[in-house]
């Protein structure tokens, strides 16, 4: 660090979406708690060049996110620390804080798996490192449940276009010749109002033909769409708060192993884009949806039963059978999913959560809490918060 009290970092990230907006709290906190520091910061967005400013700057450390080697070469030009938030290149020499994409492919693909849908594709980003690392592990996924994944690559078929609206129709036609239903993952939110654009086009029904669920749960993109989109939100704060942790030790001069940290994603936000339930057998299908409505009510196995009028080992071994797992076991999942959802979103009590979730108490939901995600309900609350 230059020989002055207070460090001068720069910042460049996009200041125009909320993923943006929420790295930059996160760096925020932590000025406030380990500094100060004197922030030079630019209205950032996709298309925006670094700024001209920069060429006489005589500062400490950066954090970007980086979109283009030209970009991190002029970075490094510098000399001084830079911790990248994007991971858009390959193989940059760069330190850096990310998404775990591996974490964000897996939940969606369980999500769409709970919705027993048994096709899956996935529409990306091309040439961005972060899209193609979410692809694979999608497809990964799939495979290691003996599924197939189908994988939209528009730079390889012979109809992409030069216009949006080409490029549109291209889409439309390969997710028309899609089996059905399927689960789709798009790389992020803006890609999956493309895969709803293409799908009205076609008159593809959205979710019972196709279910979709995005990354980045932007309220503005997720909401204004019909349907309303499912996506899965990352913990942007806690992003900007260890990247700005991790300069802080590189402009320090510190060693440290952890050049790359990956920080899970916090929750997927369910909307009408997933919401429906692929079983051929209709009674099953409807005891299914009774189930996602109901679980944390008063539910039990015999009431799922009379609700589509089959008997309860009926009702048992056909749901083993068409789901693999029995009545219970999915109203235990549900419950556990609404319990999680409310720890993270919520300053509900335990008492509170467990009653509004289903269970019988406290101290039985904190045994499935430290079962399922290795922590107490504490614990799991203050590593999805900065």
């Amino acid at each position: 660090m230059r020989d002055r009290d207070t460090p001068q970092v720069a910042i460049f990230i996009e200041t125009s979406k909320t993923f943006g907006r929420e790295i930059l709290q996160g760096i925020s906190t932590y000025s406030r708690t380990h500094g100060p520091w004197s922030v030079y910061i630019d209205e950032w967005g996709p298309e925006t060049s670094l700024p001209d400013w920069l060429n006489g700057w005589e500062g400490d450390g950066i954090i970007a996110r980086v979109r283009s080697r030209q970009m991190s070469e002029r970075l490094a030009a510098l000399n001084v620390p830079v911790v990248d938030t994007l991971q858009q290149i390959p193989a940059l020499e760069l330190s850096g804080v990310y998404s775990d994409d591996v974490a964000l492919a897996r939940i969606a693909f369980e999500h769409l798996q709970n919705r027993h849908l048994r096709h899956f594709a996935f529409v990306g980003v091309e040439r961005a490192n972060w899209s193609l690392r979410r692809q694979q592990a999608f497809a990964r996924q799939a495979q290691q449940q003996g599924a197939e994944c189908e994988i939209y690559s528009p730079l390889s078929r012979r109809r992409f276009a030069e216009s949006w609206n080409g490029g549109q129709e291209d889409l439309a036609d390969w997710l028309e010749s899609l089996p059905k239903p399927v689960g789709l993952m798009a790389a992020h939110d803006l890609r999956a109002l493309c895969v709803l654009d293409a799908c009205r086009r076609r008159k593809i029904a959205v979710p019972e033909q196709v279910a979709v669920v995005g990354v980045d749960n932007d309220d503005v993109f997720c909401e204004v769409v019909d349907p309303p989109l499912t996506s899965i939100s990352h913990q942007a704060k806690e992003i900007g708060y260890q990247a700005a942790a991790l300069l802080d030790r590189l402009m320090r001069g510190q060693q440290t192993d952890d050049s790359t940290i990956l920080v899970p994603p916090r929750l997927l936000i369910p909307r009408r884009s997933t919401d429906t339930v692929a079983v051929d057998d209709p009674a099953i299908a409807a005891a299914l949806e009774f189930i996602r409505r109901n679980a944390c009510g008063k539910i039990s196995v015999s009431l799922i039963a009379r609700e589509v009028n089959l008997a309860r080992r009926s009702l048992e071994r056909r749901f083993i059978r068409l789901v693999g797992k029995t009545p219970h076991q999915i109203i235990s999942e549900e419950r556990l999913r609404r319990a999680r959802q409310l720890l993270i979103d919520t300053d509900f009590t335990l008492e509170q959560i467990a009653t509004m979730s289903g269970f019988s108490s406290a101290a039985y939901l904190s045994v499935i809490i430290k079962q399922n995600e290795n922590c107490t309900p504490t614990e799991f609350r203050q590593r999805t918060f900065r």
